[in-house]
């Protein structure tokens, strides 16, 4: 930066110059010449210092910063002739893919409102339940040789993206239906009752297609598939039905439910609770409420924003058989298998704790 002389008033009022001196025209040019020089010099000098510490490589746009306490020197510039980069030595992710006209755009969204607290949840009926009481009602059982938990699919063939993608194309059923049993629901039952195993609860897996041929009845063939497995293990206490939503925003974009873990991304779960608000039969409905609250708490505790808001509806979906039932929305259509599979075992974790005694 540039300085100037700059005119000063003393207490006295009068006038005095910084750095004033009294030059001839000349010698006043060659003392500025000196003085610029002498400049030139010293920066030069310790450019040449500043350099041989490492910190030339900032000017080669590498950079070189300073975090906290520890100072990092970026790696030494690639040679003009060396093109290729290995995946270690990328820091940038690639670009996204543009998007194709016509294509839908599928973005990460934070579905948790865990801001609003563990006892915030929609509802769609007219009832009012005492959430604190329900966080703190018992919904476990005595753990026995037989089955205890039944995990089914009322639409199987729901399934995820095959890769991590920021769009889809072409017709959005095909992206996000499957009948490959290790593509679709049944991968993620299976997950679920292998986890539930593993923690000592004894879990079986229903691996009928429901929803084959179509979607339409599928909840009455599910319903007869949930009455027969009760009829012959009456010791089941606890029925899942495992979903996986589909989520477009008001912009017609796709969601990508996101929720992370050490530093891998998982799908985000919501717990469905059927009611009897629509004229059905279900007096179950509040232990079932209760159980998905406390799903709800125990999965926020264990990974932040990994559950969703619990919705209370005024349909049953088949919930008023066993004593407790959930249907549970695994992810969303924009979420890869991958992230479902991640969450679904920590939702077998944290349900094996609550049914635990």
């Amino acid at each position: 930066m540039s300085q100037k002389l700059i005119p000063q008033r003393s207490a006295d009022k009068t006038e005095r110059i910084l750095l004033s001196g009294h030059f001839y025209r000349k010698s006043r040019f060659f003392a500025v010449f000196l003085i610029c020089t002498a400049l030139l010099v010293a920066g030069f000098a310790s450019t040449g210092v500043w350099m041989s510490r490492g910190g030339g490589e900032d000017l080669k746009g590498l950079g070189s910063f300073t975090q906290g306490e520890e100072t990092t020197n970026a790696p030494p510039q690639k040679k003009p002739e060396d093109e290729t980069t290995s995946k270690a030595q990328q820091t940038e992710k690639p670009s996204p893919t543009p998007i194709p006209e016509g294509a839908i755009p599928v973005i990460d969204a934070d579905l948790s409102c865990e801001s609003l607290g563990e006892g915030y949840f929609h509802n769609a009926t007219a009832y009012r339940p005492d959430v604190q009481v329900l966080l703190q009602k018992e919904v476990s059982s005595v753990l026995t040789d037989t089955p205890l938990v039944l995990i089914l699919h009322t639409h199987a063939s729901e399934s995820y993206l095959r890769e991590e993608q920021n769009f889809l194309a072409g017709d959005l059923g095909e992206a996000s239906y499957s009948q490959d049993p290790t593509k679709n629901m049944l991968a993620v039952g299976k997950a679920l009752c292998e986890t539930l195993n593993q923690k000592g609860i004894t879990a079986i897996h229903c691996t009928v297609m429901h929803d084959a041929p179509t979607l339409s009845g599928s909840y009455a063939r599910a319903l007869e598939s949930i009455r027969f497995y009760l009829t012959h293990y009456p010791s089941i206490r606890y029925v899942i039905d495992l979903h996986r939503d589909s989520i477009l925003n008001a912009d017609g974009e796709y969601i990508r439910t996101e929720a992370s873990l050490e530093g891998e991304r998982l799908a985000q779960v919501m717990p469905v609770v059927g009611s009897d608000g629509g004229g059905e039969a279900n007096d179950r409905w509040e232990g079932n409420l209760a159980l998905a609250l406390q799903l709800r708490a125990a999965l926020n505790e264990s990974v932040p924003s990994l559950c969703r808001p619990v919705d209370l509806r005024m349909e049953t979906y088949n919930q008023e058989l066993a004593p407790f039932s959930l249907l549970l929305e695994i992810g969303s259509g924009g979420n890869s298998l991958e992230e479902a599979l991640r969450a679904i075992r920590i939702v077998g974790e944290c349900l094996a704790e609550l049914i635990t005694p």
